[in-house]
């Protein structure tokens, strides 16, 4: 008996000592547990805190032209908040970086909260194609500045793209310059340039450019008026196909000379016969100052040059050549070393030097008679392109009208420069 009480005895303090150590156990688990648990939401403070310090400064050096923390944002954003993304890409653009520069130009067009977003993607794809120097993004760039497509307005910028884009002889860059040294909203006009870029637009076969020569000589922009030049250079726009070229050069023919009547006549036809909607009106105005047998061989010689216009390419002064024999005008032909001398910045400070070379452009001895495609018209008739009979006293007197003014009218309006199109797809002609 005493044996048992001892067994259990001994047994019960077994257990109470288990029990014990049992519940010891958990709670210095439960307190390491506890203490862990305090340990590591401390630490995530510290973390948290540390991320928080270093977004800070992050943004901190973004703000202060830091290029790869404004990257590292704008690409955090991109996911989140498009908007967010896109100014932190402009800020690093801004300072030159090309990364940001593609991105604007793949996601700004891609913000619905952004009305010029489109135009803003075209701007920054040419900044990054004007970066190869390509002359046609240089010039769609600095349409793009000075229209404010995409962009804020930026007049020295835009000149400044324009002038290295027409420096690799791009024809709309050279024609906005020409335009751009004379007109109103340039308060630094230079037309010496303007006739520069004008002549270089010119030499390049541009038609545009033959009429924007004609109007320098006609109202004296960086040279001296000069009627036989001007008459000269919208021939030229009138051989390649340009009815406001041949219209044009018909006004310039109108005198009291029965020749330069009669070619006036020559011109107003062949612009009717063009589509001109005004040259037939002024054609049979200007017919009242003609002999009727002049009438009739002004009418043979424009049928003449409409059949050879009409199959282009026409060879270069091929018509001028034919008008400068059948009516004997006093031959003039550019020396396109004097115009390549005049070309926009090489004279820009020495005026005298260009008014000199200037006034040499096509004199006697100065390259005048070099060889030309002239020879090679087309298949005008001898018989009708030999002469023209003498002008009837009589007839003249009948139909002669006095009082006709030579006018360039609302074409030559020089008040804004040559504007690009904003849209990039839209077709120039040059």
């Amino acid at each position: 008996m005493s044996n048992l009480v001892i067994g259990l005895s001994l047994a019960g303090g077994a257990l109470v000592a288990v029990v014990a150590h049992y519940f010891a156990v958990m709670n210095r688990q439960r307190r390491n547990q506890q203490a862990q648990v305090l340990k590591d939401q401390k630490y995530k403070r510290v973390l948290e805190k540390a991320k928080i310090a270093e977004r800070e400064e992050k943004i901190f050096k973004a703000n202060t032209g830091h290029i790869a923390s404004q990257l590292s944002l704008a690409k955090e954003y991109e996911m989140i908040s498009l908007g967010k993304a896109i100014f932190w890409y402009h800020k690093a653009a801004e300072l030159g970086n090309e990364i940001a520069q593609n991105a604007l130009a793949r996601l700004c067009r891609m913000d619905p909260s952004d009305s010029e977003g489109e135009a803003k993607s075209r701007y920054w794809e040419q900044v990054v194609r004007a970066k190869q120097r390509d002359p046609e993004a240089l010039f769609k760039l600095g349409s793009y500045q000075y229209q404010g497509y995409g962009v804020a307005v930026d007049l020295a910028s835009a000149i400044e793209h324009m002038t290295q884009a027409a420096e690799q002889d791009h024809v709309d860059a050279q024609l906005f310059l020409g335009d751009w040294y004379v007109a109103e909203s340039n308060p630094d006009k230079m037309p010496l340039l303007a006739f520069g870029w004008r002549a270089r637009a010119a030499l390049n076969e541009s038609v545009k450019g033959y009429i924007k020569m004609a109007y320098c000589y006609q109202a004296g922009i960086g040279v001296a008026k000069d009627r036989r030049r001007a008459i000269y250079w919208l021939e030229r726009a009138a051989e390649a196909g340009s009815t406001e070229g041949q219209y044009l050069a018909a006004k310039m023919h109108l005198s009291s000379d029965p020749h330069d009547s009669a070619i006036a006549y020559v011109w107003y036809s062949i612009a009717h016969a063009f589509g001109h909607p005004e040259a037939r009106t002024e054609r049979d105005e200007a017919a009242q100052s003609i002999a009727i047998d002049a009438i009739l061989s002004a009418q043979s010689v424009a049928n003449s040059v409409y059949k050879t216009l009409k199959h282009p390419p026409v060879a270069r002064h091929g018509v001028i050549a034919v008008l400068d024999k059948v009516y004997d005008r006093q031959r003039y032909r550019p020396d396109e070393q004097v115009l390549g001398s005049l070309s926009a910045g090489e004279l820009a400070g020495n005026a005298e030097q260009a008014d000199t070379l200037a006034s040499r452009d096509g004199e006697p001895g100065s390259g005048e008679g070099r060889a030309s495609d002239e020879s090679n018209f087309g298949a005008a008739p001898a018989a009708e392109l030999t002469g023209v009979p003498e002008v009837n006293q009589t007839a003249a007197n009948e139909y002669r009208e006095q009082g006709w003014a030579t006018s360039w009218d609302q074409l030559t309006a020089e008040t804004q420069p040559y504007n690009a199109p904003k849209d990039p797809s839209t077709a120039r002609n040059s």
